[in-house]
């Protein structure tokens, strides 16, 4: 297409912006996801509570997320995402506002995050969709490595603030700084070099949503993969977003900036990865990257396990090393996995339908997340949370092997798509 030529001229203009205004927004997002269940843990102590908002930051997202798809393949997707950042920053000044003037208590925090949960899944996929459109296929790959270390940077600057700020001047603070940060994104991306050409004829939501999953269901790679998300994400996903943060701050009672810093060896091991992947790994092929990465990521999860068992009798200093180290590996090896699929998954889907896609493996991957974090909740009040969380992760590592041998090569491998034109 004549326009996306002409959008490539400034690819490297547009690549800085898409990936400066995702790193602001992102060092806010990560500190408040930080110091969100910080609050809900230390005004309530409920594993069930710590359960429920889990499921609001997931649930109202997977609602929405389809729509969001559809309307990043009828809409120009700049618009759709400088929007959605200044929108969420004008919420959560909002929310600063009331709790200058009144309380934050935890049944208006959990409104505000069904709130931010439906402008998130408004924003995925049209803003993950736009990146293949400014970036030249060729390029991609490394393209993918600099976006998914910028993210990671701003998952380590943003846990670390989010833990200090909340420790030394409350959640107040970091609400404020991440609605300032979400402003600042929608600026600079204002400035992004974008041309839409908008599709004619009436909005039909679930054809058009339809049109998407016919796609997957036509690629076999696809559809194994997208088999293996849901599965894998309806055991572990919760894990890391319930049981992690539970056993960490409620049964081990380590301080906020102490859950921060541990937060952030997964995003030092992330840009870790990413920088293997430029320097040294780029020549490797996805399919060792990807099914290493995998059986080395679900072994290190069992042995962590094991390590943090209390029967040790470790010290909380021995232990908070042991989480920083597992924490750093399991991410590092998760890398190997993420950057060549991602980058894959924008070669492989075409732009008309690649909004609706990324919705489609978006709900697929996160749809059944509610219903395992809210048993996770449930459970981790009444069970011994250690066993439990090291039998889910061999859970995890047996389900992994089952993918490795069974996985067609287009799992790992998948061919750009032929024109229909």
């Amino acid at each position: 297409m004549e326009e996306t030529a002409e959008i490539y001229l400034h690819e490297k203009r547009n690549l800085a912006l898409v990936i400066s205004g995702r790193f602001e927004s992102l060092v806010g997002a990560s500190a408040l996801m930080v110091a969100m269940p910080l609050f809900v843990l230390d005004k309530t102590g409920s594993g069930t509570i710590m359960g429920l908002f889990s499921v609001l930051q997931i649930l109202p997202r997977i609602l929405i997320t389809p729509f969001g798809g559809v309307l990043g393949d009828r809409m120009n997707r700049k618009h759709i995402m400088v929007f959605i950042d200044e929108f969420r920053g004008m919420i959560l000044f909002l929310l600063w506002l009331i709790g200058i003037f009144g309380n934050i208590d935890v049944p208006l925090l959990l409104i505000f995050t069904a709130v931010l949960s439906l402008l998130d899944g408004i924003f995925d996929g049209p803003t993950g969709a736009m990146f293949g459109d400014v970036v030249r296929k060729e390029h991609m790959k490394r393209a993918t490595s600099f976006n998914a270390m910028a993210n990671s940077g701003a998952n380590i600057i943003g846990p670390i603030l989010g833990g200090m700020l909340y420790g030394f001047y409350g959640f107040q603070s970091v609400i404020l700084l991440t609605s300032i940060l979400y402003i600042l994104s929608g600026i600079s991306e204002m400035f992004i070099i974008y041309r839409f050409t908008p599709k004619n004829g009436k909005v039909h939501v679930f054809k058009e949503l339809i049109e998407g999953i016919k796609f997957v269901g036509m690629n076999k790679g696809l559809k194994f993969l997208f088999t293996f998300a849901v599965v894998i994400n309806f055991i572990t996903s919760p894990l890391f977003g319930v049981v992690f943060p539970y056993i960490i701050r409620t049964v081990l009672q380590f301080s906020s900036t102490q859950y921060g810093l541990i937060q952030t060896f997964f995003t030092v091991g992330a840009l870790l990865g990413n920088l293997l992947i430029l320097i040294i790994l780029h020549k490797v092929s996805s399919k060792v990257l990807m099914v290493g990465g995998l059986i080395v990521q679900e072994i290190i999860c069992v042995v962590f396990s094991i390590m943090i068992m209390p029967m040790f009798g470790f010290s909380k200093s021995i232990l908070f090393m042991i989480f920083s180290i597992g924490s750093f590996l399991i991410s590092l090896f998760n890398v190997f996995v993420n950057t060549p699929l991602n980058a894959n998954l924008q070669i492989l889907v075409p732009s008309e339908l690649r909004s609706r896609v990324f919705s489609v493996l978006s709900v697929m991957a996160m749809g059944v997340t509610p219903i395992s974090s809210a048993l996770y909740g449930y459970l981790i009040d009444r069970i011994d949370p250690f066993w439990f969380f090291l039998s889910i992760n061999i859970l995890g590592f047996i389900i992994t092997l089952f993918f490795v041998i069974l996985a067609p090569d287009e799992a790992y491998n998948p061919n750009p798509p032929l024109s229909n034109e």
